[in-house]
């Protein structure tokens, strides 16, 4: 059978948004990161790309949020995945990677890292190889921290630096209405103002996700711990919580990775679809995005 490399055929994968429904970081290690604990879970909204055979490596970015993204395509983490892969298998990264963005750029659900992953994930098709060998995975955590988890696209448990994912079964979806202020807040930026307390009780380690209930009962019992950086370097964050919590049906309202894109799980679709049109209407400058988290 010929590979999709030689038969010309383009293939697809999804980039979707990665939502960290808690996020737990430890004291600053000595190489300057920080050890965290997230359960990690998937948006069926996000980006797509698309990978075909070309004479060189090209990168063409379409869609609403293409015109958000730095000109300079070197340093874009779907060009450095696809370099890195091909000198990890030894071949020639020759292909047109079209990458449709929809996700808003610098707004902590992992946009960017999505789209190298996804990168990864096509070219691995295209080359026969294992995305989650440990080859492939080392490669990933090179390029991001949050690349491996969004390499496996699946609802999971991340620790060390984000290198660390174990996936878990049977997490329940959830309604989910995603808002960001319109405000870029750079990572680098909320862990410089990040303050480690050493007296913060830590959460049971067990996690129920058996079904949507147990999984909200767990996550009042976790926390993010970047939010009160995030609002002090972004003070729209705390603007966007408290919409959130004070719309109807609201389960939860949390701030997603490094902020500042924020997320409210609620109790069903239509109630979500409510409180996106409600949103929309009151702050028609922000972005505002009704979706579901998957399984």
């Amino acid at each position: 059978m010929a590979s999709a490399n030689e038969s010309g055929d383009a293939i697809e994968e999804c980039a979707s948004a990665k939502l960290n429904l808690y996020l737990h970081v430890g004291a600053r290690r000595p190489d300057g990161y920080h050890d965290i604990d997230s359960l990690v879970v998937f948006a069926e909204f996000g980006d797509r790309v698309r990978v075909k055979p070309a004479e060189s490596l090209e990168l063409v970015r379409i869609g609403p949020r293409a015109s958000d993204l730095p000109a300079v395509q070197e340093d874009d983490l779907c060009v450095r995945a696809a370099r890195a892969l091909g000198r990890l298998l030894g071949c020639e990264p020759a292909f047109r990677i079209a990458l449709e963005k929809n996700i808003p750029v610098a707004a902590g659900v992992g946009g960017g890292s999505a789209d190298a992953a996804a990168v990864l994930r096509a070219l691995c098709r295209i080359w026969d190889a294992d995305p989650f060998s440990s080859d492939v995975m080392g490669l990933a955590a090179a390029l991001g921290a949050d690349i491996p988890v969004c390499l496996m696209d699946r609802p999971a448990r991340i620790a060390g630096t984000g290198e660390h994912v174990v996936p878990l079964p049977d997490v329940a979806p959830l309604p989910i209405l995603l808002v960001n202020p319109g405000v870029p807040l750079a990572t680098a930026e909320v862990f410089s103002a990040y303050r480690y307390d050493p007296g913060r009780p830590a959460a049971p380690d067990v996690l129920r996700t058996a079904s949507a209930d147990e999984l909200l009962e767990m996550l009042a019992d976790r926390r993010n711990d970047l939010d009160a950086p995030a609002r002090e370097c972004c003070p729209s964050v705390a603007d966007v919580i408290a919409a959130l919590e004070a719309l109807p049906g609201c389960r939860l309202a949390r701030m997603s990775g490094s902020g500042p894109t924020c997320f409210a799980a609620f109790e069903g679709v239509a109630a979500c679809a409510r409180a996106e049109a409600e949103l929309r209407v009151q702050h028609p400058d922000w972005w505002v995005m009704a979706t579901r988290t998957r399984p």
